[in-house]
């Protein structure tokens, strides 16, 4: 019997290349997101808001009394937030980390109880290598995957004797267009944030075009979903960002700070 895999996010970037990518392999797959459609896509789709928890619920609700059960979950709905930390707005904040954290929090709430009923199950959550750092400008974003991966380590832990299985999955910078995505908070005029952040931003974006492809995804992900255990991360990521990670763990926090500065031209 096919598994059943819910990917959340689909109607664009990795998540929609993932529920392509897997509905080609012959799994039963559905995408969702609050806007998505149908028309063109080789999977089933549903509308769904993770910052609803009356749509998650309606959605898993409705998955289970079609297929029966739900095998794998992937949590890859997700907002990007770049702005000088002194103007963001509350609201802005509000938004990304209900997203970013309550949002994969309401769907992990809604299948566990499925899966561990069924006594198996397996949760991909999509993070960010960002969360291994504080990058200028994007201080909330990468504080909310942040947050994701401590509550995610912990929570691997509670449910493992129930047969429930969760990994974190950690791109770095892919090709998607998250651009598109991105809050930004308003600068006020004369603010002397504004000429640094600019040239962040410009190489923030351009790094968008010239990210990790999608493609390698579609594999990594099917060997999560077949094996019979699983790693706690996978990082995938170009070596130059898997050696960031390191350099981060042995220099000297000035040097590696110094390191950043000197990248994003602030």
């Amino acid at each position: 019997m096919s598994k059943v895999i819910l990917v959340t996010g689909a109607s664009s970037g990795l998540g929609e290349f993932l529920a392509t990518f897997l509905s080609r392999q012959g799994y039963i797959v559905y995408g969702t997101s609050r806007s998505i459609k149908q028309d063109g896509n080789n999977f089933k789709t549903l509308t769904m808001d993770v910052c609803n928890t009356t749509s998650v619920n309606e959605a898993i609700n409705l998955i289970i009394e079609k297929e029966g059960k739900i095998d794998i979950v992937i949590n890859n709905a997700g907002l990007g937030l770049a702005s000088p930390f002194e103007h963001t707005s509350l609201e802005d904040i509000d938004r990304l980390f209900d997203t970013n954290v309550k949002g994969v929090i309401r769907v992990c709430q809604a299948v566990l109880p499925v899966m561990r009923q069924q006594g198996f199950g397996k949760i991909i959550q999509i993070s960010s290598i960002a969360s291994e750092f504080g990058l200028p400008y994007r201080g909330m974003y990468c504080a909310s995957k942040a947050a994701l991966e401590r509550y995610t380590e912990a929570l691997r832990m509670e449910v493992k004797k129930f047969g429930i299985q969760i990994c974190l999955l950690q791109p770095g910078g892919i090709q998607t267009d998250i651009n598109k995505n991105r809050m930004v908070s308003p600068i006020p005029a004369g603010s002397p944030y504004r000429e640094s952040f600019g040239r962040c931003y410009e190489i923030v974006n351009a790094s968008v075009s010239k990210g990790y492809p999608l493609e390698p995804f579609g594999p990594i992900v099917k060997q999560i979903i077949e094996s019979k255990s699983i790693k706690a991360k996978y990082r995938v990521s170009k070596f130059t960002e898997k050696l960031s990670v390191v350099l981060k763990m042995i220099l000297p926090a000035s040097v590696f700070e110094g390191i950043l500065i000197n990248h994003y031209k602030i």
